[in-house]
C-alpha cells in the first residue's frame, strides 16, 4: 500500500466518524471541495461507492461497513508504531504535548513550566487545555494531568498528591446574604452551576445530593469562570482550596465531605522510557505538588 492509498483511508476514516464531508474537512485541515475530489477518486479507484449521499449527510454502504473495521484495525497498528518509534527517542529534543485541565492549566502550571523549558532548551511543550480526557492511544497527548486514576491497560499512571475542595464566596456576598449551614440552605443560595458538563450532578448523588445543572441560575463549563465570578460577588462555588485562599474567598464550612480531587500523572506504556517525555513527567511530579499548595 502506498502513501496515497493509505491516507485514503484516513480520510475514509474520518468521514465515517463524522457523518459530513464539512466536519470532516474540518478535522483534517483540508477545504471541503478537496476532500470531496479525494473521495471520488478513491471511489472511482476501488469500482465501490462507500458513502450514501442524503441531505442529512453520508453514510456507509454496505461494502463501506465491511471495510470500516479492517481501516479501524489498520489506524491502530499505525498508532502504535508510532508511539513505539516516539518510545525509544533517547535524545532530549523534540515535542512533547501535554494534556491538563483549566484550573491546573491556569493558575499552577505557569509557576513551573518556565523552568522546564530553561532547564530543556531544546524540548518544545505544548500544552492542550481541556476538562474532557485525551486520547492518548492515538497520541492526542504523550503526557496528561488527569483528576481521575486511567483504567486502561496500556496507560501508566502515578498518583501525584490529592487537592482538597471546598465551598467559598467573598466576604461581601456573605455578607449581603448570610452564610449557610446545611446542604439544604445552600441549595437556596446563589450556587454558580455547570452548563452541559455532570461534574454536579454525579457529584451531588456521592454526598446525597439530588441536584440538576438546571437548579442553578448561572451555569458556565468554563471553570475559571466560576472563580471570577465568585470573586466579584456572583455567587458560591466549589473550588479547589488553594486557588480559592488565594483569590481571598472565604471558605463555607457545612455539613458536606467533598472529596478530594486526586491528581494523577499519566502516559502510554509504550512512550515511557522516552527521554524527553520521563524528563517532563519527572519535572511535573517534582515541582506540580509545590505549585498546587
Amino acid at each position: 500500500m502506498n502513501n496515497e492509498n493509505w491516507q485514503w483511508w484516513q480520510y475514509f476514516l474520518v468521514i465515517a466518524k463524522q457523518g459530513s464531508l464539512s466536519k470532516a474537512a474540518e478535522c483534517l485541515g483540508l477545504s471541503q471541495p478537496t476532500l470531496s475530489r479525494q473521495l471520488q477518486a478513491m471511489e472511482k479507484k476501488n469500482g465501490q461507492v462507500l458513502f450514501d449521499r442524503s441531505t442529512q449527510g453520508l453514510s456507509l454502504t454496505e461494502f463501506g461497513r465491511k471495510l470500516l473495521d479492517e481501516c479501524e484495525e489498520m489506524q491502530t497498528s499505525a498508532d502504535r508504531l508510532q508511539r513505539l518509534i516516539a518510545g525509544h527517542t533517547h535524545t532530549l529534543s523534540g515535542r512533547v504535548r501535554l494534556s491538563v485541565n483549566e484550573f491546573i492549566a491556569l493558575y499552577n502550571l505557569p509557576k513551573i513550566i518556565p523552568s522546564f523549558m530553561k532547564k530543556y532548551p531544546d524540548v518544545s511543550v505544548e500544552i492542550e487545555v481541556s476538562n474532557l480526557a485525551t486520547n492518548i492511544d492515538k497520541r492526542d497527548a504523550d503526557v496528561a494531568i488527569r483528576m481521575f486514576q486511567p483504567t486502561q491497560m496500556d496507560l501508566i499512571s502515578r498518583h501525584l498528591f490529592d487537592i482538597p475542595l471546598g465551598f467559598y464566596a467573598s466576604k461581601k456576598y456573605l455578607e449581603e446574604h448570610g452564610v449557610p449551614r446545611t446542604a439544604e440552605e445552600l441549595l437556596n443560595y446563589d450556587v454558580i452551576g455547570y452548563d452541559r458538563s455532570l461534574l454536579f450532578e454525579e457529584g451531588g448523588k456521592d454526598i446525597g445530593l439530588n441536584v440538576k445543572n438546571e437548579n442553578f441560575k448561572l451555569r458556565t463549563d468554563f471553570s475559571p469562570l466560576h472563580l471570577a465570578l465568585a470573586c466579584n460577588d456572583g455567587g458560591i462555588v466549589v473550588s479547589h482550596k488553594d486557588i480559592s485562599e488565594a483569590a481571598g474567598l472565604l471558605k463555607i464550612n457545612i455539613d458536606i465531605e467533598l472529596t478530594p480531587h486526586p491528581v494523577y500523572l499519566v502516559c502510554h506504556r509504550d512512550v515511557q522510557h522516552n527521554k524527553r517525555i520521563r524528563a517532563l513527567m519527572d519535572f511535573l511530579a517534582e515541582h506540580l505538588p509545590m505549585a498546587c499548595s
